[in-house]
Parts: structure tokens; C-alpha cells; sequence
């Protein structure tokens, strides 16, 4: 199972309520170690609570350094207390700096709200949608993190409109082509940032990543300028491993296994390897997209022109031909790779091969001219070319012998353009509880619960119409029995908090982890705040005096009588909120008169000093009470 916030936490943020308030307990110890096994640096914590065991982790790559801004590998160890594997929980974690002096469960009810902006510098339950747009560049959303005003969390200029698109298994890289640059760009997915501008030479345009190699295939648009090659990228040097002439473009490509590659165009099919370019003869041409299915080990090639689709064995020999319809517009195997759907927009169809048979196995009507496909674990999802509907094909309905079962959800107003998507327009959200569906008109991805009838909310696409989509996982997954890891980058150096918490637990711990000096923070995080001298219980309905004490680095001692400190008070029930100055007292003493909150319950409170740098969630918020006087 995937550890991250749940599902409806994604749904509760795009209809605007907070999540609910968690029941949390307090921690009680730490035993820090500074290296690991033949001397490999380590960050290793352990902590014992409600029955679990807990054992956190810091790893960098073999030979790097353990600091800030470097990939490192957070593991997170769960067993009872008999050593037993905690397995198929769902841990969340995060990690920040500054702060200091605040409860455990206050810190965590704050990142659970994420109210004010409060954003822990590091989220190790998050997933982020990137999407590639008209407008030659990348953006990326934070679905769950994100602002009611915006979930941009990045935006990534290519350089000039994309001509391909591939993102690896991991989810740590993204490639896109630049046709009008001659270059591939590679997108660091931890940083979300552009790595590397790789030189390829002519149009590069169509991708295919051979994740067993770590090699990139890179095909031509074939328009002027274009070279008639092939190029293998190898991605641990960033550089052209070979050049194979395989005729003039475009070229359609597909990644055969470790070192394999086919590479299809109007003159042919041509075997792809390190060693060279092997024409296969007999086929002949005007192939327009070819594509894989490990599982029947079968390549496939699609002439849409000619309304032909051409399977090949391993050795390159044709074992299988089915007739579609002329102008079909893909290939799209099922993931298991079984089944292979071909959309015949002309026809309102879509025909479904089983690669197991080697047999047409249905032709079923879909309307409005279908494009394209995404799958989910159960369903294939038809978008087409005219309509508002998106059509669901139960995938076990297509069983040797079976009736498809079909239904049709709406998603948005717009259509697809024939030709114009470069990768996936319908893609899993991490969890596999839901589905992302992009309407590229109306600059929107659809989130849509299977079993619904209508998508349950959106994700506006602020810059470009969406041409592919990825979305790209970065929460804590369990790799082994009771063993949760996932890698991120600690954005500079200090001390960090890292709050764990089991849900559905009473497990609840905040480590800490030093990471290098602090110096270069900000004051503003390299500040604390304590709870009122006067206790965390304020009366309801009669004004009485706050009294806060704020500690700050010695050389920079502004802190210690800011003139512009203020209190933002919110009470969660009854949507109360009230902004009260504050008055220097000396040493970082600080105190508000007249503090009335209007009824009994829970109360947050931000402190807010711009001269500090201090915004309404700068700070995590002190968690207090009001109570009858």
C-alpha cells in the first residue's frame, strides 16, 4: 500500500473545507546515530510508542556527501515490539526548520489544515501532477498542497514547443524534445527543476526511455532541418551514444527491452541496437506509431493509412495482421499488455486486439470520434474527438466470450484535437484510488473516484493547454515487510523536525536531524516561539491579557523588540478571527490586552512581524484553548 495522505484528502482541498482534526499523542525519546555500516553516513533515529517501533533514516547515494541538497533516501523502519514488520500502514511525515518549542501535535494539526500557506519545507506524503503544455514549457501542480489562490508549484521553460515527452518508472526524471533547439531537456522531478539541456542535432521530436539501461532512444519530426538517425542518449553522461540511420522522419518509436528498440516511418520498420540499425524487409511502409507488449512479446505497428495493424516476434518476423479502419489513431496496450486498443475515430469505434489470441477480440462502438486511451487498473478511458463524455470500458468485460460494458462520465465541455497530445492525457493518481483527466481546450485536469458518475472536482492548468500528463510520486511506499522509503531534497542547511505519524495509530513522534550550521537561514526561520506564560487556555467571551516570548539567534537581536509584531488569532469553530497588536515588553517579551475570543474551542495562533520576515504561517501556529470563564 502507498503511504500518503488519504485519497479524500486530495477531494476535501479542492472543495475548500480543512481536514478533520486528528487525535495525536505526545513522544517521549530519540537515540541518534551519526554513521552506518563500513563507515556510510547515516542519520539513524529510533522511538518506541503506542506498540510500534519506529527506526528513521537518512541516506545519501553511495559516494555523495549527507547534507543539504543532495538526493537523500529517507527509510522508515516500523515493527511491534517484539520485532515483528509493521506491514501496509500508511505513515505520513514531513520535515521543516524552526520553530522550536512546539508540541509535537500542534505542529502536525497545523501541516494536516495547511491553512495560512503553512507548507512544511519538505512533504514526504506528496504526489504532483507536471504537464507539458502548448506553450513550451512544463508546469507542475501541487494537487493536495496547493493554496485556494494557486497550485502552481513550478513552472519550467523548455525553450521552444515540445515535440516529445517520457518520464521514467521512478518518477524522479521527465525528457521532453525541442524540435526547434535541436535538444533533449531533462527535468529533475525531486527539485523540479531543469537538469540538463542534452544536444541531440536536427529536430529530435519522439521519446522512448529504456529505464533497464538508462538509455533514451530519440527519434526526428522529419521537417526541414531534420536528420534521417536515431540517436541513443545515455543518461548517466548526458551525452549521444550513437547516431543509427534509419531514413528519413518522422519517426514513430518504441523501447524493446534492454538495448532493443524499433524505430517505424514511411519507408519501413528498422531493429534498433547500440551496435546498429537492422532494416526488416518484406514489411513495407507508411507505419505512423509502433509499440511493445512485454507480457505477448510482440511488437506492433500501426500503418494508419492503409488501415493495417502488424505484429513481430522477438526476431523481428510477422506473426500477426488485423484490418482497422484508415486514419486509426493509435496504439494503446492495456498495462498488463494483453490486450491492444486501436481508436477508429472515422468508424466511432474502437477495436480491441487480444495479443494472447492474436485475435480481434471486439469492435466496440464508442461515439464522437475516438482519439486517444488511459488506463486504470479496471478500465480503459475513451476520449474523443467531439463531445463532452469521456467513455469507461470495463477491462474485465473484454474476458475471451464477454459483452463490453461501457459507460460514459462527463468531463468538461471540450474535445481532443487529432495528432496533438504527446504523451498521456488520462493518467493514475498515485494510490490507484483515482483518475486524472486532462481537457486541453478548457486548460483543466479532471479528478475523477471510479464509480462516480461525474468527476468529483478540478485542477486548472493556469499556463498552456495540457499536451501530456505525469503524475509523479514522491510519498513514503513501502519497499519491503514494515520498510517505507522515498528520496527528497532538504532545501539548505540546519536542523530539521521531522514529525511521523501512523493514521489510524497512536504512534506520533517529531525527530530531529542535524543537517549542517543553520547560518544562512533567514531570521525568520532561524526563530522560536513560546507558548503564553499564562498557560494555553485563554476565557471565552471576557478579554483578558496574552503574554508570548519569542527567542531568536544572538547576533541578529531585532527579534527581540519587533515594533510591527501583531497576533492573527482564528478560532475553528464559528470561522472567528480577529488580528491584535503587540507590545514589546523587552528581551523578546511581547503582550496583547484585550484578547476576547467570542466562544469555547480550539484556537490558533500565528504570530506576524513582516520586519522579521514573519508572515501568518511563517511559524508553525500555537495550538490553544478557550474555555468558560
Amino acid at each position: 500500500m502507498r503511504g500518503r495522505l488519504p485519497w479524500a484528502a486530495l477531494l476535501g482541498l479542492l472543495a475548500g473545507p480543512a481536514l478533520a482534526e486528528p487525535t495525536l499523542a505526545e513522544p517521549t525519546q530519540t537515540d541518534p546515530v551519526r554513521s552506518g555500516a563500513a563507515g556510510q553516513p547515516v542519520v539513524s533515529l529510533r522511538h518506541a510508542m503506542g506498540g510500534a517501533v519506529a527506526r528513521l533514516e537518512l541516506r545519501p547515494a553511495p559516494g555523495e556527501a549527507l547534507e543539504a541538497g543532495q538526493a537523500l533516501l529517507l527509510r522508515l523502519e516500523l515493527a511491534d515490539e517484539d520485532g515483528r514488520p509493521l506491514r501496509g500502514l500508511r505513515p505520513a511525515a514531513w520535515a521543516e526548520r524552526g520553530g522550536g518549542g512546539i508540541a509535537c501535535r500542534d505542529r502536525v494539526r497545523g501541516l494536516l489544515e495547511n491553512r495560512l500557506g503553512r507548507r512544511a519545507e519538505v512533504n514526504f506524503n506528496a504526489w504532483h501532477l507536471a504537464y507539458l503544455g502548448d506553450n513550451g514549457a512544463v508546469q507542475v501542480l501541487d494537487p493536495v498542497g496547493g493554496t485556494s489562490r494557486t497550485r502552481l508549484l513550478a513552472a519550467l521553460a523548455l525553450g521552444g514547443e515540445a515535440g516529445g515527452w517520457a518520464a521514467d518508472a521512478a518518477g524522479n526524471r521527465i525528457f521532453a524534445s525541442v524540435p526547434s533547439l535541436g535538444e533533449v531537456v531533462e527535468i529533475d522531478t525531486l527539485r523540479w527543476v531543469v537538469a540538463r539541456h542534452i544536444p541531440v542535432g536536427g529536430r529530435p521530436a519522439r521519446l522512448a526511455l529504456d529505464a533497464a539501461t538508462q538509455r533514451l532512444w530519440v527519434g526526428q519530426d522529419g521537417e526541414a532541418g531534420a536528420t534521417a538517425e536515431v540517436a541513443l542518449l545515455g543518461l548517466d553522461t548526458g551525452t549521444v551514444l550513437a547516431r543509427l540511420p534509419v531514413g528519413p522522419g518522422p519517426h514513430a518509436l518504441a523501447a524493446l527491452g534492454p538495448g532493443r528498440a524499433l524505430a517505424v516511418g514511411t519507408d519501413g520498420a528498422i531493429s534498433l541496437g547500440a551496435e546498429g540499425a537492422s532494416p526488416l524487409p518484406g514489411l513495407g511502409g507508411g507505419f505512423t506509431e509502433a509499440a511493445h507488449s512485454a507480457l505477448a512479446q510482440l511488437s506492433l505497428l500501426l500503418d494508419a493509412a492503409a488501415g493495417r495493424v502488424l505484429a513481430l516476434d522477438a526476431a523481428g518476423q510477422p506473426v500477426g495482421l488485423w484490418t482497422v479502419a484508415p486514419g486509426a489513431a493509435g496504439l494503446f496496450p492495456d498495462p498488463t499488455g494483453r490486450l491492444l486498443f486501436i481508436p477508429e475515430p472515422g468508424e466511432d469505434r474502437v477495436t480491441v486486439i487480444d495479443l494472447a489470441r492474436r485475435a480481434v477480440a471486439h469492435r466496440v462502438p464508442v461515439p464522437g470520434g475516438p482519439l486517444r486511451l488511459g488506463f486504470s487498473g479496471t478500465q480503459a478511458y475513451v476520449q474523443s474527438r467531439e463531445g463532452s463524455s469521456v467513455t469507461l470500458i470495463a477491462l474485465g468485460s473484454l474476458e475471451e466470450g464477454g459483452t463490453p460494458a461501457l459507460t460514459g462520465i462527463a468531463a468538461g465541455s471540450g474535445a481532443l484535437e487529432g495528432g496533438a497530445a504527446l504523451g498521456p492525457l488520462v493518467v493514475a493518481a498515485p494510490g490507484q484510488e483515482g483518475m486524472l483527466i486532462a481537457e486541453p481546450d478548457q486548460r483543466v485536469v479532471h479528478v475523477y473516484m471510479e464509480g462516480m458518475a461525474a468527476p468529483s472536482g478540478l485542477l486548472r492548468a493556469p499556463r498552456g493547454r495540457p499536451l501530456a500528463l505525469a503524475a509523479i510520486d514522491h510519498a513514503l511506499r513501502e519497499t519491503a515487510p514494515g520498510r517505507y522509503e522515498t528520496r527528497a531534497v532538504f532545501p539548505g542547511p540546519g536542523r530539521y523536525i521531522l514529525p511521523v505519524m501512523l493514521q489510524g495509530g497512536d504512534f506520533l513522534h517529531c525527530f530531529e536531524a542535524d543537517l549542517g550550521e543553520d547560518r544562512a537561514l533567514p531570521l525568520a526561520r532561524r526563530l522560536t516561539v513560546a507558548p503564553p506564560e499564562s498557560g494555553d487556555t485563554l476565557p471565552a467571551g471576557t478579554p483578558s491579557a496574552l503574554r508570548l516570548r519569542l527567542s531568536g539567534p544572538e547576533d541578529s537581536p531585532a527579534w527581540r523588540s519587533a515594533p510591527d509584531a501583531s497576533v492573527l488569532l482564528t478560532q475553528l469553530s464559528g470561522h472567528w478571527q480577529e488580528r491584535l497588536p503587540l507590545r514589546p515588553v523587552g528581551d523578546g517579551r511581547y503582550e496583547a490586552e484585550g484578547v476576547t475570543p467570542p466562544r469555547p474551542g480550539l484556537l490558533r495562533l500565528h504570530l506576524v512581524a513582516p520586519s522579521l520576515g514573519l508572515e501568518a504561517g511563517t511559524l508553525p501556529p500555537l495550538m490553544l484553548r478557550a474555555v468558560s470563564p
